[in-house]
């Protein structure tokens, strides 16, 4: 195989001519952060097409002051690590360096930041073991380079947009596919990441006097998410009267995890009050305790334990004649405790809420309108969610009352 043959520098760009036919363009400008010239290069089908490729690659080094300089996607880490890394929750900085150092390092580690492609950050998320990984690791990267554009060294974020595939989205085998085949409304159903209406409603006396039941009304009655819930005071919680009906309102201005203790909420719009649908409101009600104390008190290194806990069968010599022992919801289908939050979200949708209220009354950080985000508002909106609740769960038929709606 002969020998490729180059030619001498042009104007713009090198041009070599590849044993294929093709022809490779290389064009430099500027320098790079260690002081090297910064290339770029592309490959041409032609001669003629050569000088249009090498203009193209030009007008881009121009363009973009940052393309091909030379700082690697590593050595950004390290430098997230010491400046944004300091100043955000230590759960999601441990959370970053975890899909950093598993998933992103590894693979990319060396690659220069501005020439990171969608093509290989797609291969990677689809390479990962469950779509859950997949679309952490995916906001992990695009936190880390959206600060690079922040500070300047990066034009723009390559995967900012979103569109990409995740695993079980295309080229595999869904785990079980025999179950589609026996009773295919069962295997989706079951498999849905919230709770129905039904299944809430079922829950609720099976988890009563449970440690996470005060953690479980908020999440599932107010749509709080699980560290705010975990932050709350009886002083956070009220009872008035709106519109003819006793509503349970709480104040959400705190969040409390395991890694930083007592924290501001996620964004400044998840400073919020809530109103609780009913029955939830009610039932929390009943349990208020003195103002400073927790309204969930469970040790925070516990809670994961405690909620797997309701969903197993254990075998004990202390059992009835089967020998195994159930938790209280082992007959209902398994979600993390986290997706009541969405639970609540879902059937705030059902019953008609408008997306802008159901999205404040959620603390979304997104940008909506919040001009109908107002008490009474709130309050209808918890009313008729709690209307749909009781008619769906299967408590009763018709309606509590018109203004609900």
């Amino acid at each position: 195989m002969p020998e490729p043959q180059r030619k001498k520098r042009r104007k713009i760009g090198t041009f070599e001519h590849l044993s294929d036919g093709r022809v490779r363009v290389t064009v430099v400008h500027g320098t790079r952060l260690d002081g090297r010239l910064r290339r770029l290069s592309g490959i041409a089908e032609s001669e003629e097409d050569a000088e249009r490729v090498a203009l193209e690659l030009a007008a881009q080094l121009g363009r973009r002051p940052d393309l091909g300089r030379g700082l690697t996607l590593r050595r950004w880490w390290d430098a997230y690590s010491v400046g944004k890394g300091n100043r955000i929750v230590r759960g999601t900085y441990k959370r970053y360096k975890g899909d950093m150092e598993r998933v992103w390092l590894p693979e990319m580690g060396n690659t220069d930041i501005s020439l990171i492609s969608r093509v290989e950050v797609q291969r990677i998320l689809l390479s990962l073991p469950t779509r859950p990984a997949a679309q952490h690791a995916k906001s992990t990267l695009s936190a880390v380079l959206t600060q690079a554009v922040r500070e300047g060294y990066l034009a723009e974020n390559p995967i900012r947009n979103g569109g990409f595939e995740l695993p079980g989205d295309v080229g595999t085998r869904d785990f079980g596919d025999e179950d589609y085949d026996d009773d295919p409304f069962a295997a989706i159903e079951g498999r849905s990441d919230v709770w129905d209406a039904r299944t809430v409603m079922r829950a609720m006396p099976l988890l009563e006097d449970t440690p996470l039941e005060t953690c479980w009304l908020c999440m599932v009655g107010a749509g709080l998410r699980r560290e705010e819930a975990l932050a709350l005071r009886w002083k956070d919680v009220r009872r008035i009267e709106v519109a003819g009906h006793e509503v349970t309102q709480i104040a959400v201005h705190h969040a409390r995890t395991e890694e930083d203790g007592l924290k501001r909420t996620k964004t400044r719009r998840s400073i919020r009050i809530v109103a609780m649908v009913e029955p939830f409101g009610s039932r929390l009600w009943s349990l208020c305790g003195e103002a400073n104390a927790l309204v969930c008190d469970v040790p925070m290194s516990n809670i994961r334990r405690n909620w797997m806990k309701l969903f197993q069968h254990v075998t004990s010599k202390h059992a009835p004649k089967s020998g195994v022992l159930k938790g209280r919801l082992a007959d209902l289908p398994y979600i993390p405790l986290s997706r009541m939050r969405a639970t609540h979200e879902t059937f705030m949708q059902q019953a008609g809420v408008l997306d802008s209220i159901n999205a404040a009354t959620h603390g979304h950080s997104e940008r909506i309108s919040y001009s109908n985000y107002q008490r009474p508002d709130t309050a209808a909106a918890a009313l008729q969610a709690g209307n749909f609740l009781l008619v769906e769960g299967g408590r009763h038929e018709g309606c509590i009352d018109s203004q609900a709606k």
